[in-house]
C-alpha cells in the first residue's frame, strides 16, 4: 500500500468522521484566524507527502468540527483520540485490524518511567496486532489551541532493547492540543498501515498534584495512674517537744 493509497483511505474515513462527530453535539463554531494559520503551516510542513497531507487534512477537518473557545477551558490528564484508527495489512489478522491511540500529561511509562514533564504531552500507539514492532513510521500533527503552537513528529522514542516504543513526547506548552496520528509500524511478516485518528488533550502548566496523605487518627493520651492514698486509721499521738518534761 503506497501513499497515495493511504490518502484516498483515509480521505474516505475523514469524511465519514465529519458526518458522525456533529452528532454528538452542538454545531462547532469557526475556528479563528490563529488557529487558521497554524493548520496552513501544518499543511505546508507535510508538503507533498500524501500520507502527511491525508493526516494534516483529518486534523484540519477536526478543527472545524469542535468548538475551539470551548476546547480551552476543558480538562484531563489522559484521553484516548476519538475512534480506533482503521489500519490495514496487519497479516493473519484480518484485512482490517485497528490501533487506539491516546495522548497522556500524567501516569507511569513502562518504557521510561517518569510522567511527561509539565508543558509536554505524550502520544502512544497501542495496535491490535500481536508482537514486537521492528520499526515505527508513525507520525502525530498537532496543534495546540491556546498558545498556537504546532508540530508534526514522528513516534521514534525506543526502549532499552533498541525497540519502538510506538510512542513520543512533545513540547507543546500548556493549554488544549488536537492532534492527528497516521503512518506505518513493521511487524515480523506483518505492515500495518495506520489511517489517521483525531483527538483532543490537555496539558496542564503543572503536574497533576497528588492527594494528600489521610491525617492519622488522634490516639487519646494514656491515663497516669492515681497516687497511691494512705489508708484510713488512727490518727499518731503527737509527740512531746524535745527537753520538755510533761506536765512541768
Amino acid at each position: 500500500m503506497n501513499g497515495r493509497t493511504i490518502a484516498r483511505v483515509a480521505a474516505t474515513v475523514t469524511s465519514l468522521v465529519g458526518a458522525v462527530l456533529p452528532l454528538t453535539g452542538p454545531a462547532a463554531a469557526a475556528p479563528d484566524a490563529t488557529i487558521d494559520q497554524a493548520v496552513t503551516q501544518l499543511t505546508e510542513r507535510a508538503g507533498t507527502d500524501p500520507a502527511a497531507r491525508a493526516g494534516v487534512d483529518a486534523l484540519g477537518s477536526y478543527v472545524k468540527l469542535v468548538d475551539v473557545a470551548e476546547l480551552r477551558d476543558i480538562a484531563g490528564a489522559w484521553a484516548p483520540f476519538a475512534y480506533a484508527a482503521p489500519t490495514f495489512g496487519c497479516g493473519s489478522n484480518g484485512p482490517i485490524t485497528t490501533i487506539i491511540a491516546a495522548g497522556t500529561t500524567q501516569g507511569s511509562n513502562p518504557d521510561h518511567g517518569a510522567s511527561p514533564e509539565p508543558g509536554t504531552l505524550r502520544f502512544s500507539a497501542t495496535p491490535s496486532h500481536s508482537g514486537a514492532p521492528l520499526n515505527s513510521g508513525l507520525v502525530v500533527a498537532w496543534l495546540n489551541v491556546n498558545n498556537g503552537l504546532s508540530g508534526i513528529d514522528a513516534l521514534d522514542d525506543m526502549t532499552e532493547f533498541n525497540l519502538p516504543t510506538l510512542s513520543k513526547t512533545v513540547h507543546t506548552g500548556p493549554g488544549t492540543v488536537i492532534a492527528s496520528m497516521w503512518g506505518v509500524i513493521g511487524y515480523p511478516g506483518a505492515h500495518c498501515v495506520m489511517t489517521p485518528t483525531v483527538g483532543t488533550f490537555v496539558v496542564p502548566e503543572a503536574p497533576v498534584a497528588a492527594p494528600a496523605p489521610a491525617a492519622p487518627a488522634p490516639v487519646a493520651p494514656e491515663t497516669a495512674p492515681a497516687a497511691p492514698q494512705p489508708a484510713p486509721g488512727v490518727a499518731p499521738t503527737p509527740q512531746p517537744a524535745p527537753g520538755i518534761v510533761p506536765g512541768s
